[in-house]
């Protein structure tokens, strides 16, 4: 069953609703194609069927079914130590140095550091875990196969774990469909989310009704710089007012 899900994934690109419907339809497919379905692929795999497919993100909306990854799938075990940091395209130094200072006070206390690719904030916090080698967890906003592409020559640190619902793009485009899995699971693999300072033009409302939804505690950095302001917005919606790692580790 779980080399029909890779097959299936394959196929449609990783839609969500394409495999769904492949499954209740029960389409058919060819023995040989089922075997050839892992010589596809250049990357390890979980299914939502493996022992490994973590619990918690069982219970997401529309939970992937297949997981390509590199790295130490271990971490993924670690739920109740992750904590998943998101911030704006553009920052200040201010922003950045504060931003860094709460990713290390967070590993001094044990927790993953979990973000997905996005110019500015998040790519630095994955620049700062793989300079540091802290535990990170990186969701790809990028198909898995281009990110192996791109880091062929590169070998990665056992600290590491990047991860993709994707193995490859249809014409090698990002979909607006894969945007909010982006959310979905940043959401599903983390214990609370923490938002940097950001301004409107960065797209977090729907990581925000994500994290609402699912229960996540939701944490943000206060800022007196008017540009980037957003995180005000959120702790008067309740967010938790974080100024250090102690504010977010005394609640999850």
């Amino acid at each position: 069953m779980e080399k029909i899900l890779l097959y299936f994934s394959l196929k449609y690109n990783g839609n969500w609703d394409k495999i769904y419907n492949a499954l209740e339809k029960k389409e058919k497919i060819l023995h040989s194609q089922l075997e050839e379905t892992c010589q596809k692929i250049d990357c390890d795999f979980l299914t939502i069927l493996s022992p490994l497919y973590p619990n918690f993100l069982k219970s997401a909306h529309k939970p992937p079914f297949v997981i390509f990854y590199k790295g130490n799938i271990e971490l993924l075990s670690k739920y109740n130590k992750t904590i998943s940091i998101v911030g704006g395209q553009k920052y200040s130094e201010k922003s950045i140095n504060n931003t860094y200072r709460i990713v290390k006070e967070l590993i001094n206390e044990k927790r993953v550091i979990v973000t997905y690719q996005k110019e500015g904030t998040n790519n630095q916090i994955i620049s700062l875990c793989r300079e540091e080698n802290f535990e990170n967890i990186v969701i790809l906003a990028e198909s898995m196969k281009t990110y192996i592409e791109k880091t062929k020559n590169i070998n990665e640190k056992e600290n590491k774990l990047f991860i993709c619902e994707v193995y490859e793009f249809l014409n090698n485009q990002l979909t607006e469909e894969y945007e909010e899995y982006l959310n979905r699971m940043l959401c599903g693999i983390s214990k609370g989310i923490l938002f940097t300072p950001y301004n409107s033009k960065d797209s977090y409302f729907s990581l925000v009704n994500y994290a609402i939804n699912e229960g996540k505690e939701i944490f943000a950095i206060p800022t007196t710089e008017k540009e980037f302001n957003e995180t005000n917005k959120l702790i008067k919606m309740g967010a938790k007012f974080t100024e250090n790692a102690k504010d977010i580790v005394n609640l999850i």
